[in-house]
Order: structure tokens, then sequence, then C-alpha cells
């Protein structure tokens, strides 16, 4: 069992020691006041000289000195050799010995071929018909013709063999040359060591109506630009009532268009009527992908993969409830969040995961996704905010480590009844917490946080009701608090630990016995 490093006030004096005072110990390790971000440059640098695998987030965390020791596990090598035949799998390591090949397909497996319209008319119904013509385009004088996969559980070499049998030969590496198409009765299954090469340059993708599971495997894009649509990249889509299970996998390069259904991997459930469809991605690397969308689908886990070097939001959770997204690296350059809770993803939860750099708020909340919390994270050197929430009710940012990030580290906007709680915000460029364009009786409270160097700790703008207590400002002078507020200094001068419980509303300030619950503890 590894320990939690929630900062509860007894241990946020640890923190501030890692940070502040040097030569103090910390999990069993000596640590100086530069030693986090001495470490965190460490961590960054050897995950772009190994940007090729998957990071194992618990062992970072480890080495921050922010949980227990754990064991790291390899991947296996992927690619095509001569041995076994034209598409056959390279031998994994010893340390992961091969499954492909070993994988046989179960139950009746009906395959032909099928207009693949009849799929982009249902997505269209939830997510316009933007880029479908893109699509169709892309197919050359072939049209929108697909491999069709109706019953039966299939393999890599299935899919080669069939597709080669009805005039869609891949080609000499396996690459697969025309789109693939799974019906809700169908199961495509792959191993480690299997490559799910798709030719941009002939229109390839994958669509799914029923079942993926991949464990170990690499699904890329690959070759030219296509000669009929530049846009267009290969894909792959989920649509409602499919499921997928992705398992020490690698995606690389997906996606393309203006929209979320062909991002690069999307899960298209209905945002109307969440389903219960499983989403289960694990120990993936997600590289030089256009977007990770789950829509529509509820109880997804996210948990100890990687995103990198992305073309847009890392990852989006879109009418998306109670996904939990747990241990993820996210790094490089992108040109936008890491993570984006929208459109009534109620009580999802992202915690223990690690953000190095990148561009905007690493975390958005938004779009009356509420009762989300926000724990345990570690945000460094974001050029822009850590966290925000917009539009959400009962949102929690708890026990998170942000450091250094180019604007605030929280921020709090059009939201109510928001906790900020046990965190620690040092060196970030403007405010350490930010509460904006709030309605009249919208509710904050901050509490039993520490502001070490930020342009200002607590900053308002509009903030209606602010609460706060127990935070420790000691080295946070001389900007205490900025904005509509920077008059009520004075009162947190006088305690700059934080003991007793301010109100900070209509430019006033007032003293309570206890913060004011905001949510009925139900967050």
């Amino acid at each position: 069992m590894h320990r939690r490093w929630r900062l509860h006030p007894s241990r946020l004096c640890a923190v501030m020691a890692v940070l502040l005072l040097p030569m103090v110990a910390w999990s069993g390790e000596t640590l100086d006041s530069k030693d986090l971000r001495a470490k965190l440059r460490v961590i960054e640098a050897r995950a772009t000289e190994t940007e090729a695998d998957a990071q194992n987030v618990p062992a970072l965390l480890a080495e921050l000195g922010l949980r227990g020791a754990v064991q790291n596990t390899a991947k296996p090598a992927i690619g095509f050799g001569p041995a076994g035949g034209l598409f056959s799998p390279k031998t994994a390591s010893a340390q992961t010995p091969a499954r492909s090949g070993t994988v046989k397909s179960t139950g009746p497996v009906n395959v032909s071929t099928t207009n693949f319209r009849l799929m982009l008319a249902t997505l269209a119904q939830s997510f316009s018909g933007a880029n479908n013509l893109s699509l169709i385009t892309a197919q050359g004088a072939r049209g929108p013709v697909a491999l069709s996969v109706r019953s039966g559980t299939v393999t890599l070499a299935d899919l080669q063999s069939f597709s080669l049998a009805e005039g869609f030969a891949p080609r000499i590496d396996g690459t697969l040359t025309a789109p693939v198409v799974l019906w809700p009765a169908a199961t495509l299954r792959l191993g480690p060591g299997d490559r799910l090469a798709m030719a941009r340059d002939t229109g390839a993708f994958l669509i799914s109506m029923g079942r993926i599971e991949a464990d170990g495997a690499l699904i890329e894009a690959v070759g030219p630009e296509n000669p009929h649509e530049r846009a267009f990249v290969p894909f792959v889509t989920v649509l409602a009532g499919g499921s997928i299970t992705l398992k020490n996998a690698t995606l690389r390069g997906l996606g393309f268009g203006r929209t979320v259904k062909f991002s690069g991997l999307t899960v298209a459930g209905n945002l109307l009527m969440p389903s219960d469809q499983e989403v289960v991605i694990e120990g993936t690397l997600f590289d030089q992908m256009k977007a990770v969308t789950i829509s529509g689908s509820s109880d997804a886990r996210i948990i100890g993969n990687t995103f990198q070097n992305g073309r847009n939001v890392g990852l989006n959770l879109l009418g998306t409830p109670r996904a939990k997204v747990r241990e993820n690296l996210f790094r490089g350059t992108a040109p936008t969040n890491a993570i984006r809770v929208d459109l009534g993803s109620d009580r999802v939860e992202i915690s223990d995961n690690i953000f190095l750099a990148g561009t905007r708020v690493a975390v958005l909340i938004n779009g009356a996704s509420n009762n989300v919390v926000v724990r345990d994270n570690v945000i460094w050197r974001r050029d822009g905010a850590g966290i925000k929430f917009l539009s959400a009710k009962c949102g929690r940012a708890e026990g998170n480590i942000l450091i250094d990030n180019q604007q605030k580290g929280i921020e709090v906007r059009k939201s109510d009844g928001t906790v900020v709680m046990d965190n620690l915000f040092a060196g970030n460029r403007s405010a350490g917490v930010w509460v904006s364009a709030q309605s009249e009786g919208a509710r904050t409270t901050v509490q039993d946080n520490t502001f070490v160097g930020n342009g200002s700790g607590l900053s308002a703008a509009t903030g209606a009701e602010i609460w706060i207590e127990g935070n420790n400002f000691k080295r946070q002078l001389p900007k205490l608090l900025d904005g509509d507020i920077a008059s009520l200094t004075t009162s947190v001068v006088r305690d700059l630990a934080g003991s007793g419980p301010l109100q900070f509303v209509r430019g006033a300030s007032k003293s309570f016995a206890n913060v004011a619950t905001l949510c009925g503890g139900d967050t």
C-alpha cells in the first residue's frame, strides 16, 4: 500500500520544509529548498529522452518524495519481422513474452464490406455532420467502403487477411489501407507485439460499435499526406454501445478535424443519455494525438497513462459522469488544456496526476460539471493556470501542489460552493487563488492552504462571498491579498497563520466561529 500525500495541515508543514528550508527530511530523503523543482526538471528531461514509453507515475511520485517506492514494468517490443509470414509480429523481449499470434478467433466470424455512411449518420446525431465529407473524400475513387466485421472475435492477422481478400491489400509491413468497421457482435483483440498501422494516404480508420481490446499493442497513423483530403488523419472511434479496453498500449499520431468524433481516440456516446459502456484505459502512451475524448459514457477509468505532445486537448471528458482519472502524466508541447471536464461531467475524480509544462490551464472544470474533485496532483511550470472551475457547483481542489505556473494557481469563476483546501501554491506568477465573476451569494472556501512567493496570495474580482480559514501566508508577504479584496489585507496580516475564520463580502471582512457549509459536505 502506498502512502497518500494529501496536504492536511500537519503535512503542509513538511512540504513547506521541502520547498523552503535547507536539509530537511521528507519521506526518508534529504531535500533542500530547490530539491523539488530540481527533481521535476530531471523527471521532465528523462521523460523527453524516453518518450517512447508510458511513464510509471507512482514511481515518479515516489521519486519526488510524495509516495513510497514502486516497481516499474517493461513494455513489449512492437514491430514486424520476417519470421512467420508476411505480417508476423516481431518477438518481444524475454521479460515480456509476445502473445501475438496466440490469440484465437472465437465464434462465427462474419466479414464483408459495407458503406460506412451509416456510421457517419449515427455520429452526426450527436456531433453534427462536420468533417463527414472530408472522411469520404479521403477514400478517393474507392468511395465510402470499409471492411465490415459483423460478428466474432478477430485479431490483427485476421484484419490483414480479410482486407487482402476483399481487395484492400495491406502494405508489406502490414499497414491497413482501408477503413475497418466493427458491428455490435464483433470484437477486435490485439496483443503484445501487434502493430495496427493505418495509412493516412489511403483513408484508413477504425470505427467500432463492438468491442476493442488492446493489451501491449501499438495503434498508429502512418504514411504521407492524403492526396484527396490533406487534413485527413486516421483515427479510432467507438460508437455508443461499443466498449474499449486499452492496457499497456501505445496510440500515436491519430486524429483530425474540428469536432471530437474523429479526434484521435474517441468514445462517442450519447451526451443526453450517458451509457454504461465499458471504458478502461490503463498504462497506455498517447503520443502526438489530436485528442483523447470520452463522451456520453459513465464510470470511465483512465489510470496510469502518459499523454505527450498532443495537438489539442490531452483528455476530453464530455457528459461523462463518475470518471476516474488517476496517476497519469501530461507532458510535452500542447496548445491547450491537459484535461477538460465539460458538459455535465459530474462527480469526476482527478487525482495523483503529474503535469509538466504545457499551455493554458492544466485542468479545466466547465459546463455545469458539478461535484468534481481535483486532488493530490502536481502541476508545475504551466504556461497558464493550474486548475480552473468555470460555471460549476461544489467543486473541490484538495491537496494539490501548484508550482511556478505562469498565471494563477487555482481560478474559481462563475462557480458556487467551491472548496480550495490543503493545497500548496509556490512561485505562481499571478495569484495563488483567484475568485472572479461570481453571482450574488456564491460562496468559495479557501482553507488550510500554504502560499509561498506567488504574485499574490488570494485575489478577487467580484468574488461574492469568500470564506478563509487556516491558511499560511507567512511566506507570501508582501502581497497577501489583491484585486477588490486588497483593502482587507490588514485582517490577514494580524493572523498570518489564519487561525480564525473570516468572511470577505462586499468589501468588508467579518470574523466567525466556523466556516459556513457550502454543499452539505457532499462533494
